[in-house]
């Protein structure tokens, strides 16, 4: 049995779950509340109380970049009908190990921003510190900037779905969801977004009412 431990808002869920699309693999999906402390999810599941966790047949995984590395190690075969471009075969490339890594730390960096942005922005209801927000914004602008300058119009890595174009199109689709900053203007992110943002694998994941 295979469940995934989730809640249906996060982009750090959204990713795995996009994942198990791509790889064909069925699971069940097991809602954590993430307004309060789960004391028994962290107890029992993820020692770090956030989502997701995969729960492979009694290998527990958690923080969403570990699991993808897993999938793909653990469920190599590409299924019947897989979407094109296809998957990538590994997290980071052999040849390229340190610049996907630092990519896909930029973009991770990225999301965290955002997130610190929706829990204390102006419509969070808590005190915030806009010097701090302030310098969040600028340091997601300079990493789009990085960003841009290392994408392709067919992504990171031009002739394949890559874990980097998965992390980017599902960060900037959940900015565009929780209308937090601008991120367009950039040419080779907009066509990315444009190439893969359309991807079957990611429509039945999306998230369509804020909370």
């Amino acid at each position: 049995m295979r469940t995934l431990y989730m809640s249906p808002f996060s982009p750090y869920t959204r990713k795995v779950r996009v994942m198990l699309a791509e790889k064909g693999l069925e699971y069940e999906n097991k809602k954590v509340a993430t307004d309060r402390f789960p004391a028994d999810y962290a107890a029992t599941i993820n020692p770090c109380a956030r989502v997701p966790a995969l729960d492979d047949n009694g290998r527990v995984l958690f923080e969403s970049n570990v699991i993808l590395d897993y999938l793909l190690t653990e469920y190599p075969d590409t299924p019947k009908g897989a979407p094109q471009p296809p998957l990538v075969k590994s997290l980071v490339r052999a040849d390229k190990r340190w610049d996907d890594w630092e990519t896909l730390v930029a973009i991770e960096t990225a999301l965290n921003c955002g997130l610190t942005m929706l829990r204390f922005g102006a419509h969070s209801g808590v005190a915030t510190d806009p010097p701090y927000l302030a310098r969040d914004h600028q340091r997601v602008q300079s990493i789009l900037d990085w960003l841009d300058k290392r994408a392709t119009p067919e992504g990171f890595v031009p002739g394949w779905f890559s874990v980097l174009d998965l992390n980017l199109v599902i960060t900037l689709q959940w900015v565009d969801f929780r209308k937090l900053f601008e991120w367009r203007g950039r040419p080779n992110i907009d066509r990315l977004m444009a190439f893969h943002g359309e991807r079957p694998t990611l429509p039945s994941s999306h998230p369509t009412v804020p909370v």
